[in-house]
């Protein structure tokens, strides 16, 4: 339809339609997406705020599922630093979940964003909708960051769907004895690009999103 994001349109079985509150062209922009734990270490909320603070300084939109923990960090840093950002929810549009995060799904829609769902009006977020999310959240994003992820979580599936659709998959490690960094260390060592600084964070930033940040 008119209006509908190309790059989701890549990904196996795109949703036949979106719902959407807010601005739909930023669903167009080129974005990365962010994702982690939702009981996230000070470590990873660190990492979060970190990474989607130099995203945003490099133009990039921010797409989150907008959870607890490092997807709310991600959200909240993007926003103070002037990026775009799309949260898409599991259920539909009016059932925002975490209700925690209403106020800060209404700051994205006010800072020109989009709140998104492949869902209808009126359908509560049950389990199974959130892997359908994170469908979603990897098909509108050129590349995705996992900062924080168990094994299994929602943040792991995320990769996989992300590499399904050819996109590329970023990882920040943790260390090995640690549960929340098991799925981002899992990712790293089947090929996941480790982002180990703020310089690495910028080359993969200009290797994958370059072109389409200058036009």
């Amino acid at each position: 339809g008119i209006g509908y994001p190309g790059l989701l349109d890549e990904i196996p079985e795109p949703p036949k339609r979106l719902f959407v509150a807010g601005d739909p062209a930023v669903l167009s922009l080129p974005s990365l997406a962010i994702s982690g734990s939702r009981r996230a270490t000070p470590y990873g909320r660190n990492m979060a705020a970190r990474f989607a603070k130099l995203a945003a300084e490099a133009g990039l939109t921010i797409v989150t599922g907008g959870a607890r923990g490092v997807d709310s960090v991600a959200t909240k840093a993007a926003l103070d630093s002037g990026a775009k950002i799309a949260v898409v929810l599991a259920g539909g549009i009016n059932k925002a979940y975490p209700q925690e995060n209403i106020g800060l799904f209404q700051s994205v829609v006010d800072a020109g964003g989009a709140v998104v769902s492949d869902q209808e009006w009126d359908l509560d977020p049950v389990p199974y909708l959130f892997r359908k999310r994170n469908r979603v959240i990897t098909g509108l994003s050129r590349a995705l960051l996992v900062v924080e992820a168990g094994l299994p979580s929602g943040s792991f599936a995320a990769a996989e769907y992300a590499r399904e659709a050819g996109r590329p998959v970023w990882a920040i490690p943790g260390a090995i004895t640690c549960d929340n960094a098991a799925g981002a260390n899992r990712l790293i060592y089947q090929g996941a690009t480790p982002i180990i600084g703020d310089d690495v964070f910028a080359e993969q930033v200009g290797a994958v999103f370059g072109s389409a940040l200058q036009e």
